[in-house]
């Protein structure tokens, strides 16, 4: 029930429900079934690959943007066509619906371009523009009025919505600032989720609970983190966990941050993360490289940080193996004499 061939990017959950849309390189918007049962509830071929996809605040939409530069919105029960445009030739990066009544839809594009449309008129009512990159992450404030937006040269913008106009905002200021979602992987606040090898490696993606405590991070390692918000300064403390076998292309928390949902790039998969509060965690053996453990030995929370600050990122990439590996290996078994032998 998988996605195929292709990388996977593209990832959203539900505002209400606990369901999840992805879309893939392989032309394919699926919908799954966060519950025990893990199921794939639709699928809906695409004329292009798509890299985002993001629910209306009412979860009734699904805004979906393709390879090709256009992006469509689909009826979230259905996946029938209610609209689509193409303004646009590059990747679509990221697509954003405002906070509300969703009347507005932000949508940048890997030609460094953010585009906002209104929903209701379905007219483009605004382009942002001053990028030096591509656009790689995206934000509403929780008045729907501004947006946060990232860059592929590391920069973080702010644009006046709906019309687009660039405005400078001090960092201090952002902080005060109420957002709708925080996926920004720039700032201040953000600092501390880089990690001490940071020009070999990127961070892909993050996104924050609701209740402003925790920042999930995906990088391109396959590593999954948590750190406390906001974390300022660098090198942050953290919680480091294994599952995907390349890069994590995206990470979303459920309505209720009861889980937390992941995809991976090459390994085309999604994962789901039950999210426990310290002091209610269940001892069941866990998929990761034992980041649970709390005690003072290791450092406490930040007992990952040492550690990574101390690997050779390159080397263990290419040659160790993530999880241990048993037997014997085939030149080392001892082998039966043949007939001539014998």
């Amino acid at each position: 029930q998988g996605h195929m061939e292709g990388e996977v990017w593209g990832l959203a959950t539900h505002p209400h429900l606990p369901i999840c849309a992805t879309v893939s390189d392989d032309k394919t918007l699926r919908i799954w079934d966060l519950s025990p049962s893990h199921c794939m509830l639709a699928v809906r071929k695409l004329k292009k690959g798509g890299r985002c996809c993001c629910f209306s605040p009412d979860g009734k939409a699904l805004a979906v943007g393709l390879n090709d530069g256009s992006f469509l919105i689909v009826n979230a029960d259905t996946l029938e066509d209610l609209v689509s445009f193409q303004h646009r030739k590059d990747v679509i990066s990221e697509i954003r619906f405002s906070p509300g009544a969703g009347k507005y839809l932000a949508v940048a594009s890997c030609d460094n371009f953010v585009d906002i449309y209104n929903v209701m008129s379905s007219k483009r009512v605004g382009i942002c523009k001053g990028a030096s990159s591509y656009i790689t992450h995206m934000d509403w404030d929780i008045r729907g009025k501004l947006l946060q937006v990232n860059t592929g040269a590391k920069e973080q913008l702010f644009f006046e919505a709906p019309r687009g106009k660039k405005q400078t905002i001090p960092s201090l200021e952002v902080e005060k600032i109420g957002w709708a979602s925080w996926t920004s992987v720039l700032g201040s606040c953000c600092e501390g989720i880089w990690p001490i090898i940071g020009e070999v490696t990127d961070v892909t993606a993050s996104c924050l609970t609701s209740d402003s405590k925790v920042l999930a991070t995906g990088d391109d390692f396959g590593f999954v983190k948590l750190f406390r918000y906001p974390a300022k300064g660098k090198f942050g403390k953290f919680k480091r966990y294994v599952a995907h076998s390349t890069h994590v292309t995206n990470v979303r928390w459920t309505y209720d941050d009861g889980l937390l949902v992941t995809v991976g790039g090459a390994d085309t998969s999604l994962m789901l993360w039950t999210y426990e509060m310290e002091g209610h965690r269940d001892s069941r053996q866990c998929d990761s490289e034992e980041s649970d453990l709390d005690s003072e030995e290791d450092g406490g929370y930040d007992s990952d940080v040492t550690r990574e600050n101390e690997i050779n990122y390159t080397i263990k990439a290419l040659s160790t193996n993530i999880r241990p590996m048993f037997g014997i290996k085939p030149h080392l078994q001892q082998k039966e004499p043949t007939l001539d032998e014998r």
